[in-house]
């Protein structure tokens, strides 16, 4: 079974609508939703904000309903020249960058007593994106770096960008990541660009959100 996590509420919509004979089940208030989608078995739901939240919630996920993979679709903030709004990054790999353990040694994003200082996205999940065509926007592979915090300044996101060669940044794809290392489980991350590094884009968050919704969609068909 495939486990599929969506950020926003308009984009949890544009999913569940897709999934046939879907049933909700209710665990610790947050709402999981069965079904089939593309034909294959699937259990889908919406996280909260930030990197508790996301952590919860996939740990639910995978110990709830023994997913065998993970598939994170959500917004980001840019870090790179190249991406417009409604241009898409696949996560070769996760980074946190707001943690900080630099004074014991280890590396600025490391987090303690973990070997990893990136989490990988599983190569075979990554490799089911290359088939997308007629897409509409660019879809980049690169890194994507996590924290709790929103990123909005145009010279922090670039310092970012250079700092850990990133290409975007959001607010809970690094715990999904971590805790599906720890537990052993393929994930992938997908995330649409929401706003651009210069910030200069000039279209509404209504009209984007229904955008990253349709991105997403058409990415997670060809995936599953």
């Amino acid at each position: 079974m495939v486990g599929i996590i969506a950020a926003v509420v308009e984009e949890a919509e544009a999913i569940k609508k897709e999934i046939k004979s879907i049933k909700e089940v209710v665990i610790n208030e947050m709402s999981f939703f069965t079904g089939k989608f593309n034909e294959k078995e699937i259990v889908f739901v919406q996280s909260g904000i930030g990197k508790v939240n996301a952590a919860i919630t996939a740990t639910l996920l995978i110990e709830k309903f023994d997913v065998e993979e993970v598939i994170f679709s959500g917004v980001a903030g840019s870090l790179d020249k190249r991406l417009e709004v409604g241009d898409v990054v696949i996560g070769r790999d996760v980074v946190q960058h707001d943690v900080d353990a630099t004074a014991f040694g280890y590396r600025m994003g490391q987090i303690p007593q973990m070997k990893k200082w990136a989490f990988e996205s599983d190569k075979g999940l990554i490799e089911r994106t290359g088939n997308i065509t007629d897409f509409g926007h660019q879809i980049l592979l690169g890194r994507i770096l996590t924290g709790d915090q929103f990123i909005s300044k145009k010279d922090i996101k670039i310092q970012l960008g250079k700092e850990f060669e990133a290409l975007c940044v959001d607010m809970e794809s690094g715990a999904v990541a971590q805790v599906c290392t720890k537990l052993g489980v393929k994930f992938l991350i997908i995330r649409s660009i929401s706003d651009s590094i210069t910030d200069e884009s000039d279209m509404e968050y209504e009209t984007f959100v229904k955008l990253a919704a349709e991105n997403s969609k058409k990415i997670l068909k060809e995936i599953i």
